[in-house]
């Protein structure tokens, strides 16, 4: 699901001034003095493998040819959050620069879109698994439902993935910053450490908020990794209270709970990862024959672990991590404070 539709005036302002100053790279005039030893030319997988997660060397597909570039010492996380933000190409709702897609939030000048979420970049064996996973139903589906992705940019370079933790929020300018506080004190001071959580299955999700439907991977917590129970009933106890704090704050705020529209309290087996989305409405036969793609991949796609260190507030175009509560930190801390 795309984060950002459209970001006011004042937040593209605001997250200009906190990038860092770009050097800008002189034209080359004429051909190169020594070929041989120029800068091979970015391409944009050059590009994807360089900036991507999979920097550290750890890939599978470490041993392809060019996977030299993945030797490089891994980007700090930061580093996404700095260049995270999309081109604004229109302040008012044109749903031909979209795909067809309408704001869910107006533009109102002067307030700020917000949405709260815990941020996945697959690695690129993963990727591809997801990216022939959907081929895949595309070719099934033979153009009856026209199936859009979320894995790749128009240029094609890997898009990250996220698990909603909010709907997409509107904040005034007066309210942004207290909110920020205000989330940033409630996940901090949580007692929930950091977990994974592993995809456990592919369905479509009709929107409560637009008139899209949504191809995710829902996902439950990783037994090894939690320290509650998982049942039927609680798949995502560390999500769910996370989630929980999430709803308590933007509630707070005059803004709209995830989860709890038309039900007493949030479900548990509701987290999901989105990959694609269509305005179509799949019928039953075309949900079997998704399901039957999926079965095929299940052992691999199902092993995968998605590792949640914080969560990602973004407002405007500027996002925010906020790093869940060490335990075993926040212990030695208060020894330390206490002596």
């Amino acid at each position: 699901m795309a984060l950002v539709d459209y970001s006011s005036s004042d937040s593209a302002d605001e997250a200009d001034r906190r990038l860092p100053p770009t050097k800008r790279r002189k034209a080359a005039v004429g051909p190169a003095t020594h070929p041989s030893a120029a800068t091979p030319r970015a391409t944009p997988a050059g590009i994807s493998e360089a900036s991507g997660p999979d920097a550290s060397g750890s890939d599978a597909n470490s041993s392809k040819p060019g996977a030299d570039v993945s030797d490089m010492p891994p980007l700090p996380s930061e580093f996404h959050d700095l260049y995270a933000s999309t081109v604004r190409q229109s302040v008012v709702d044109d749903p031909s620069l979209h795909h067809g897609r309408h704001r869910q939030i107006p533009h109102v000048v002067g307030n700020w879109p917000t949405h709260l979420y815990v941020e996945w970049h697959p690695t690129t064996a993963q990727h591809a698994v997801l990216a022939d996973l959907i081929n895949d139903i595309k070719v099934e589906l033979g153009g009856e439902v026209q199936l859009h992705n979320f894995l790749t940019s128009e240029l094609g370079s890997p898009l990250p993935l996220h698990i909603s933790l909010s709907r997409p929020l509107s904040l005034s300018t007066a309210d942004k910053d207290v909110f920020l506080e205000k989330i940033t004190h409630t996940i901090r001071t949580s007692v929930v450490a950091p977990f994974t959580v592993s995809p456990s299955g592919l369905v479509w999700f009709k929107s409560p908020d637009s008139n899209r439907t949504f191809l995710v991977l829902r996902v439950i917590s990783s037994p090894p990794a939690t320290g509650e129970d998982v049942t039927e009933t609680n798949p995502n106890p560390e999500l769910m209270s996370l989630l929980t704090r999430c709803n308590a704050t933007v509630t707070a705020f005059d803004q709209p709970a995830l989860y709890q529209r038309s039900q007493k309290g949030p479900a548990g087996n509701a987290f999901h990862v989105s990959i694609g989305w269509t305005f179509d409405q799949p019928d039953d036969k075309t949900s079997l024959k998704m399901q039957q793609l999926f079965e095929q991949a299940k052992s691999g796609i199902e092993s995968w672990e998605i590792d949640v260190a914080g969560i990602k507030a973004k407002i405007g175009n500027v996002v925010n991590h906020i790093a869940l509560a060490s335990l075993e930190r926040d212990a030695i801390g208060s020894r330390l404070f206490e002596s």
